[in-house]
């Protein structure tokens, strides 16, 4: 109890230390001391609570009487500092908002300060998700303080070198930013250990009024706009949190969370009443979230220093919201229309920011657009209020608490060094700042690339939603996942070319920043490692305790083998980085290279620069064409959960929500029968792969009237690419396409070990974002062109391979491919659509005409374009080999849906495993080549469509 109190009050001693501190040196001590301090206390907590578990901490009444006394007085205060400010700045929506507020705020205070024991005896209370929160706001957040003392320190100059040009002077208000910040984190503390809730709105309420100050920093008219774009928005959450307190006393309720889910299994009147509260809870925590229709004060928070971002898209602001709907999202299954409004408006707002991600070419709004997208993931497992989905919502909040607050502090050290924050800007920023683009790298690894924690944490949702038969979140997940693929693809193939002619600009950078970030780096190396421990020993306990049983969303040894590639990855970016012994050669640039910078001279003669920008598409997925739409209907999806709750009786809408929960689960073939599986598909796969392409070649020769090559010429073409010179133009690329190669591998022995055909999708999907990168690492604008186009390909087609799997388990009960094999029959009769449209996206995963796009030429002929233009011949030798182990794996899925408990069944699988490839080469012959859009079209038209169709059964077992 004490050392709660001391952790919740113990920031505001460096808060007031920044305000007295004079000179840099003291705002650093003060700085690295709180910070120190804080860090090793919320430690020490954690360990305490390993030794006792989760504990309620009684407060004596009288006690309890005068800090909520204390709280309200802060609530006023709060509102004096709001109006406060809208009168300065004329701004009348805030004053109306701030008096509406005021006089609740007063009103509540008259109501409950005379209360009685029942009310305030029990204000705090700290389990296993209070503990994972405390361990996240106390560690990153202090961090990104620490990050903050050198940063400020940069934009100060900045502030005062802009001002001398205009002839002024620029204050200096670096003291109160940083004071805010750790007053931030004593709010939050106050929130994540709360069961009070008068004492978690008073945390709430100073969170918002610091974020608002915090982005008017700079007083320009676009801080100064965007500030109070976040205080309305979010005081309209702010009165909803009040409105459900008082109506939660008024009707004689619990104001206490626990008190609230203790009632609702009473199965009483008044229990029934606990729905209005919990929907304005909510919908104070969607704003909180910056949900849509709310998520634009969250891109207006861009204007404020990165520190700011990074705190209030990482650790606390954000956070916020999402842990009041973790601890609510028991009482989602009870009152399903508070959960139909939380997932509905999660997954619109999933979808919808993660498509308008793409759009953007400013680093900090892609990183706020993820940021929105991902909360809403959140919030969309949480709605379902079943354990495997708040499994995976939980973890989505840990990883993506470490992983954003790197990326934000990488992108904000790098604007200051390289003067833009444009991903376009970035272009050979791996040689100009080269520590901090693997961290940068790294952080962007961790947020969408298996097996790091995001995506683990969205396969496990995806499970969570196949459990319970939750058709929307299953079709939004596989169709936003690939969004999420393409826009973070991009901006990491932008970072990995390696630019031979430019400036290290990196030994500027400040110490403090760089401890921040390494130690971030190192947290989000070790979450992804310690994964299964911290599942076993913190998120199953919790759900465990709330919900009365233990999620099985994925298996013990699947989450050790992606412990293992977690490592492997992380070495391969951190320290694989070196000068290369071969001989160094200039980018091929269709004419005549004058130098090292990417020059040419062209046909008339004339000098021109080979640029290359990323592909972005604002006429289709801009903000002003999606923004206004998502809002429009995530506001009527509101109205309607409001109206409901008002119009219809209470007992109306508490009952169990419908849900499928399906109770066989998957076990998998255990590390051993990976590991051998593995090593049978190496030594298998590229000899079957080799006799494949040779059986196309001749088969193509025919088609076109060719005698063609001998059958085993793709073995003597990959002879001879090992043989050839090792000529490179850069160092990175045979690196990158080893991995791509070894992914693969590894992604075909899951399969044919009978393991679990998500892990094995995303093992392919991992292997597509090595292959971009080693292409993207050239400079080429070339093999650039193609790198994009293999992301595109993959944002085309994994929809379909996410809703295959899924296919497979609404047949089998089972992700892992060896339940096909105890099946009374072939799962193409229970799996029909999705298999058509496997079919359907094969060719473009074949790379066959009409979509080889990212390349269209056989890897033994001499100019390559695309991908491998400038890749040398050992380097394409592995593209070709891991080609051939794609082929074989995307064919045995199509054997797989034709497997049943019959020998003869392998028989036929094989039969239409030849029959499929032989359509393919006849497509490849038939047909020109196509443009991206029709390959985007084709891969997402046949996986809405079929994959719609594949999810009936679903809504005829809830439905009908």
């Amino acid at each position: 109890m004490t050392l709660l109190y001391f952790l919740t009050l113990f920031p505001l001693v460096p808060a007031l230390g920044m305000l007295l501190a004079r000179g840099d040196r003291a705002r650093d001590a003060v700085g690295l001391i709180g910070s120190g301090i804080i860090m090793a206390v919320t430690v020490v907590v954690a360990v305490m609570f390993f030794g006792t578990g989760p504990q309620s901490f009684e407060v004596a009444p009288g006690t309890s009487h005068v800090l909520s006394i204390i709280s309200s007085v802060i609530d006023v205060i709060l509102c004096a500092v709001i109006l406060y400010n809208a009168y300065e700045y004329r701004n009348a929506l805030t004053t109306v908002l701030g008096i509406v507020q005021l006089v609740g705020s007063l009103a509540f205070a008259a109501m409950t300060l005379p209360a009685t024991e029942a009310v305030t005896a029990t204000p705090l209370y700290l389990d296993y998700m209070s503990v994972i929160m405390v361990l996240a706001v106390g560690i990153v957040g202090s961090l990104i303080c620490v990050y903050a003392l050198g940063y400020m320190k940069d934009f100060q100059a900045h502030d005062e070198h802009e001002a001398a040009l205009r002839g002024q002077t620029a204050p200096d208000r670096r003291p109160q930013f940083l004071a805010l910040m750790f007053l931030f984190l004593s709010a939050m503390f106050v929130i994540v250990t709360s069961d009070n809730l008068e004492w978690l709105f008073c945390g709430w309420e100073i969170t918002t009024v610091c974020s608002f100050l915090m982005i008017g920093y700079t007083r320009t008219p676009e801080a100064i706009k965007n500030a109070f774009t976040q205080i309305i928005l979010n005081m309209l959450g702010g009165i909803a949190f009040l409105a459900g307190l008082m109506y939660l006393h008024v009707n004689g309720m619990p104001l206490t969370i626990s008190g609230m889910i203790e009632l609702s299994s009473a199965g009483t009147a008044q229990s029934a009443l606990l729905v209005m509260p919990v929907l304005l809870l909510s919908l104070a925590a969607l704003t909180k979230a910056a949900q849509m229709p709310f998520h634009t004060w969250l891109l207006g928070a861009m204007v404020a220093p990165t520190p700011t971002s990074a705190l209030l898209h990482s650790s606390t602001m954000v956070k916020a919201g999402v842990f009041l709907m973790v601890k609510l999202s028991p009482l989602y299954a009870i009152y399903p229309v508070t959960g139909f409004m939380v997932t509905s408006v999660g997954a619109i707002t999933f979808l919808l920011a993660a498509l308008m991600a793409i759009s953007q070419s400013n680093a900090k709004r892609v990183l706020a657009y993820s940021t929105i997208s991902n909360l809403g993931l959140i919030s969309a497992c949480l709605g379902v209020g079943a354990p495997e989905a708040v499994w995976a919502a939980i973890f989505l909040i840990l990883f993506h608490t470490v992983a954003k607050s790197l990326l934000f502090l990488c992108v904000g050290t790098a604007e200051h060094h390289i003067g833009s924050r444009n991903i376009e800007d970035m272009d050979g920023m791996f040689s100009r700042m080269p520590h901090l683009t693997r961290l940068m790298m790294l952080g962007i690894m961790g947020m969408f690339v298996a097996p790091f924690g995001m995506l683990v944490s969205k396969w496990g949702a995806l499970v969570a939603f196949a459990q319970t038969g939750n058709v929307l979140m299953i079709m939004v997940l596989a169709f936003g996942s690939a969004a999420t693929f393409f826009f973070w693809g991009k901006w990491l193939a932008k970072l990995s070319g390696v630019d031979p002619t430019a400036q290290n600009v990196e030994v500027n950078v400040h110490k403090t920043e760089w401890m921040a970030l390494n130690t971030i780096a190192a947290l989000l190396i070790l979450c992804c490692v310690a994964f299964p421990l911290i599942s076993s020993g913190l998120v199953s306990p919790y759900l465990a305790m709330v919900f009365g049983r233990v999620p099985y969303v994925i298996g013990k040894d699947a989450m050790y083998l992606m412990v293992v590639i977690v490592a492997f990855i992380a070495v391969v970016l951190l320290t694989s980085f070196r000068v290369s012994n071969k001989p160094h050669v200039n980018v091929y640039l269709s004419g005549v290279g004058t130098d090292k910078y990417r020059h040419f001279r062209g046909s008339m003669g004339h000098e021109v620069k080979a640029e290359k920008r990323n592909w972005y598409s604002e006429d289709a997925l801009g903000e002003k064409r999606i923004g206004p739409a998502g809002s429009v209907v995530c506001c009527s999806i509101i109205l309607f959960a409001l109206l409901c709750c008002a119009w219809i009786g209470p007992e109306r809408l508490a009952m169990s929500a419908p849900s499928v929960l399906r109770g066989k689960y998957f076990e998998g073939s255990g590390v051993v029968g990976i590991y051998i599986g593995t090593v049978a598909f190496a030594l298998l796969a590229p000899l079957a792969g080799g006799l494949i392409d040779g059986i196309d070649r001749k088969l193509s020769a025919r088609m076109q009237g060719r005698v063609g090559p001998r059958l085993l010429q793709p073995f003597y073409d990959v002879a001879k690419l090992l043989r050839k010179a090792p000529a490179s133009v850069n160092t990175m690329d045979d690196t990158y396409m080893a991995c791509a190669l070894i992914f693969t591998v590894v992604g075909g022995g899951i399969f044919v070990s009978g393991s679990n055909t998500l892990l094995c999708a995303f093992m392919v999907t991992l292997a597509a974002i090595f292959v971009v990168l080693a292409s993207a690492s050239t400079q080429s604008p070339f093999a650039q062109v193609g790198a994009d186009r293999e992301l595109l390909q993959v944002m085309s087609y994994e929809p379909a391979v996410l809703l295959m799997s899924v296919g497979l388990y609404l047949a089998t009960d089972s992700f892992d491919s060896i339940a096909v094999t105890g099946q009374s029959a072939p799962i193409i009769v229970y799996s029909a659509p999705i298999f058509l449209a496997l079919l359907a996206v094969l060719t473009i995963k074949l790379r066959k005409s009409p979509f080889d796009l990212s390349y269209s030429h056989h890897a033994h002929q001499e100019i390559v374009q695309g991908i491998a233009t400038e890749m040398s011949g050992g380097t394409l030798a592995k593209m070709t080999l891991m080609h051939w182990c794609e082929t074989v794996l995307f064919l045995m899925w199509v054997g797989m849906f034709f497997v049943w408990d019959n020998p003869v069944s392998w028989v036929v699988a094989l039969v239409v495993m030849a029959a499929t490839y032989f359509v393919e080469v006849l497509i490849d012959n038939t047909f020109a080549r196509s443009t991206w859009r029709s390959c985007f079209k084709l891969g997402w038209g046949v996986a809405l469509v079929f994959g719609l169709l594949n999810l009936m059964p679903i809504l005829v077992d809830v439905f009908i």
